[in-house]
């Protein structure tokens, strides 16, 4: 039925933040050989206690060829939070959200080549976790 309204249900906790949602950007400089089959470029760490929601994913063209190949992800600690990046085939922007994931320790970013590039380019990536400190309260 058109017009409805739909309960936020368990949306309605109250949190308590000490801080609004934080972007720490991180730059990745890529030579030519660093977009092959597995490779893994460290980003950053997530401070611990933190609730990391998405990443802002922007790439600079690092596969020139006339077929792109190149596919990134982004692993928090062990987890994959996000796959199938395809933005640095020619450089598209994205915001990439998340599975939210709170980290217990200090955790490493990491970003893999999971596809290698057609023909590789050196560029850069900037990362950019957007995170929180919130807690929720009931």
């Amino acid at each position: 039925m058109a017009g409805e309204t739909t309960s936020a249900g368990t949306n309605k906790r109250k949190f308590k933040t000490t801080a609004p949602l934080i972007g720490q950007p991180w730059t990745i400089a890529y030579s030519t050989t660093q977009n092959e089959l597995n490779d893994v470029m460290q980003a950053g760490y997530i401070p611990k206690g933190m609730t990391v929601v998405g990443f802002l994913y922007a790439p600079t063209d690092m596969d020139t060829g006339g077929s792109p190949a190149l596919v990134h992800k982004i692993t928090v600690g062990s987890t994959d939070v996000a796959t199938g990046l395809t933005g640095a085939q020619s450089g598209a922007k994205s915001f990439v959200a998340i599975t939210p994931v709170t980290v217990t320790d200090d955790t490493l970013v990491t970003v893999t080549s999971t596809t290698a590039a057609a023909t590789a380019a050196a560029g850069t990536l900037y990362l950019t976790p957007i995170y929180s400190a919130a807690v929720v309260l009931s």
